[in-house]
């Protein structure tokens, strides 16, 4: 049976490590491929993979390398510095260990792993969750990677006017016997939600302020927010402070980062992710929220179009019109049977379209063609010999 070695270096937790433990599991159950998964160090990715029982390894650690984690991922030369040693660290585990495969899903990881394995000619699958392309890292990684996987469509941009050897694109997939939807009809405020990381980029500011002006229209709403503040609690003391200027302090809770996501989805009515121009891929939490029947209001940027349907499971804005999203959000939170309706037709996109089992037997066939073009290769050396 061959290896496949799935490689993060993120020292938090977010979409993409959560995408890549699910794709190991999935493609352990499925019989055809023995995976290991890497974490840089102890920590919330290392510890979500053994709580979802995937087999994972500490790497710095492994290696006798020094490592202190940045969750944040610190400016560019201490982003460099993490790459050298993440470098370091795959060069030394791969003395002594030969996956068939190594499966990234982030830059660093691809840029250290890639360069790794190319002396021992193991191929490298590149999953691209970042949809602004970095030239240098671009250049190289198109050389490096036996084949790009694209999370969306759209994410396709980042190589505008580029010719790929071999790339595709296959959607995330989310578990659905954890991410289904409540059963009853629950009663009492509309619960609005955010649940990401707390990053300018998401602007889970826009929920704060569009709640507090439904608010002080005599809407019954609750706004919850959810993820990691790797600002140290700056962040979520701001949007603290921007819920009382709102005069919305006693319907705003943010209960920080969870574990527990899909029993917070099904605590809400509606989920909001009003993100900036470019600066998506394919967030998870969109499809996760459709699994368990909730209308998404989200910003039309990257892949989320690809997820959401306007006017069909939920309502999307330009990315630029907070008024927009103030009135889409009115619209949702008036209507009850509207959400009912996007919220069933959610569902039914998300078990269609998102599921895990589809996305492990897309991300298979990948490693089929990736493992045959490598044999062939080999075959033709040893002709030679």
């Amino acid at each position: 049976m061959d290896t496949v070695l799935v490689a993060h270096s993120r020292d938090g937790l977010g979409g993409s490590v959560i995408t890549g433990a699910l794709l190991a599991k999935a493609l352990e159950s499925s019989g055809e491929w023995k995976t290991l998964s890497v974490c840089n160090s102890a920590g919330p990715p290392l510890d979500y993979h053994r709580t979802i029982g995937v087999d994972v390894l500490p790497l710095m650690d492994s290696q006798g390398l020094p490592y202190k984690p940045n969750p944040g991922d610190g400016n560019r030369l201490q982003r460099i510095a993490k790459r050298i040693l993440l470098f370091r660290a795959a060069r030394r585990f791969l003395k002594s260990a030969s996956p068939s495969i190594i499966h990234v899903h982030d830059e660093s990881s691809a840029l250290a792993w890639g360069l790794a394995a190319r002396a021992k000619g193991i191929p490298l699958v590149w999953q691209v969750h970042q949809q602004l392309p970095q030239r240098w890292v671009d250049w190289l990684l198109r050389r490096l990677a036996a084949h790009i996987v694209f999370v969306a469509s759209n994410n396709q941009r980042r190589f505008d006017g580029i010719e790929l050897a071999a790339s595709s694109v296959i959607y995330n997939g989310v578990d659905l016997t954890q991410f289904y939807p409540a059963t009853g009809k629950r009663e009492g405020p509309v619960n609005i939600g955010f649940i990401s990381n707390l990053v300018d980029r998401k602007r889970p500011d826009w929920a704060v302020r569009a709640a507090g002006r439904l608010a002080r229209e005599g809407l019954n709403v609750k706004v919850l927010i959810a993820g990691n503040d790797f600002t140290g609690g700056a962040k979520a003391k701001e949007l603290q402070e921007l819920a009382q200027r709102e005069g919305i302090t006693g319907r705003y809770h943010y209960i920080g980062p969870r574990s527990d996501v899909p029993d917070v989805l099904r605590a809400l009515d509606i989920l909001v992710l009003p993100s900036e121009r470019d600066k998506e891929a394919f967030p998870r939490i969109v499809v996760e929220a459709m699994g368990c029947g909730l209308p998404v209001l989200a910003t039309a940027v990257a892949g989320v179009p690809e997820a959401v349907v306007h006017g069909e499971t939920g309502l999307l804005v330009e990315p630029d019109d907070f008024e927009a999203f103030v009135a889409a959000l009115r619209t949702l939170v008036l209507d009850a049977d509207l959400r009912r309706r996007y919220g069933a037709a959610a569902v039914a996109r998300c078990r269609a379209l998102f599921s895990m089992e589809a996305n492990a037997a897309a991300i298979s066939q990948v490693y089929r063609s990736v493992t045959a073009e490598r044999s062939a290769q080999q075959s033709e050396l040893s002709s030679f010999a």
